[in-house]
């Protein structure tokens, strides 16, 4: 009914006004907003982000917040419907979607064009690959050596004393060393990377994909060796070439009530405002028990974004990574998400994509 009065009144006004002089505002038609036109315009990064966001309805935006994995090693139905009803911001794969080469670059293609179809903004495209143990399709791809080898990874894993030769070193001056270099190669062959896992998981006493671990170490502690990496990587890498990824392990002398993921004291209050650390922050996945079996994917998804994240890794169940846009949409909706903190995150990662010019 209202679309029918709207359209009757804009009828009216025009019979009004065809036989005067007065400019006609429906004379030319408004060119529509495409992310390749303010991409390729002469704003500047920041204003093209302003545009971008201005142009995005609320649902376009939690999207952006979110990267899932899918199902399969072709672009089926289930992941089609992911693409356009929660207008999802990235994608990453697993070997369960990559058998050949040709094939992996076809799902990728696929998945391009399904989700220019859908979303105003390109998507990311990623995958967990650190080397040596953490390795995808490595019957096909050329073998990364473990970080342990290497120092005496697309992820530049920073932390030290890691299990299964995941770490450069027990040194964080090494590990800076090889992290920054690695995650050079990455940005000259034009790939975005992520530094994990902040503020540094080499004193975990538990595997995170199990359950929850508590690491006891004092800020000063972790500042002289886990975390310095992180300080050191902050001052010496390009901005907007990386991401910070944050680990699930809880730090009680920082944080007694959230684990690092979900808590505003050490994204917001530490890695932001202290550290100075201005890039995009993604969470470890969500589906790893140490949120999972104490949260539900609605409730972390909100607490995440309000303790500073902006990219929410929800890998393996549809079902979850639909309760966690949910939930984050109605936190938009009621205002417990206000639009300034929504838009921080969402304009932190487009002017990430704009940088790479996708």
């Amino acid at each position: 009914m209202l679309r029918r009065i709207l359209a009757a009144t804009m009828v009216g006004a025009l019979a009004l006004t065809a036989g005067c002089d007065l400019p006609n505002p429906f004379a030319h038609k408004v060119k529509a907003v495409t992310y390749e036109s303010v991409a390729q315009s002469e704003l500047s990064p920041e204003e093209k982000v302003d545009t971008l966001v201005a142009n995005m309805s609320d649902a376009d935006k939690v999207g952006q917040l979110l990267m899932i994995g899918i199902h399969g090693k072709t672009l089926n139905d289930d992941a089609k419907f992911m693409l356009n009803e929660y207008r999802v911001g990235g994608i990453i794969l697993f070997d369960r979607n990559m058998e050949s080469k040709e094939q992996v670059k076809t799902l990728i293609t696929d998945i391009n064009k399904a989700g220019k179809h859908a979303v105003l903004v390109p998507l990311f495209i990623g995958i967990d690959q650190e080397g040596g143990a953490v390795a995808r399709m490595d019957d096909q791809l050329i073998k990364v050596p473990p970080a342990e080898e290497l120092g005496q990874g697309s992820a530049t894993d920073a932390d030290l004393g890691l299990t299964y030769g995941r770490s450069y070193s027990t040194d964080p001056d090494r590990v800076v060393q090889f992290a920054h270099a690695v995650g050079n190669a990455y940005d000259a062959s034009g790939l975005w990377y992520s530094y994990k896992h902040f503020p540094g998981i080499g004193k975990t006493d538990m595997d995170l994909h199990a359950d929850t671990s508590i690491v006891p170490a004092s800020k000063d502690t972790l500042l002289a060796e886990d975390t310095k990496v992180f300080v050191d990587l902050i001052q010496q890498s390009k901005p907007n070439t990386y991401m910070i990824m944050v680990s699930h392990a809880m730090y009680p002398q920082i944080d007694p009530d959230y684990p690092s993921s979900l808590s505003k004291k050490i994204i917001t209050d530490w890695l932001r405002k202290d550290l100075g650390y201005k890039g995009v922050v993604v969470t470890d996945d969500m589906d790893m028990g140490a949120l999972a079996k104490h949260y539900t994917f609605g409730d972390m998804a909100v607490q995440s974004i309000q303790a500073g994240s902006d990219i929410l890794l929800v890998c393996h169940e549809y079902e979850h990574m639909q309760a966690a846009y949910n939930g984050l949409m109605k936190a938009v909706k009621d205002g417990t998400i206000s639009k300034e903190r929504l838009d921080a995150s969402v304009k932190r990662i487009l002017l990430m994509k704009l940088s790479h010019g996708i």
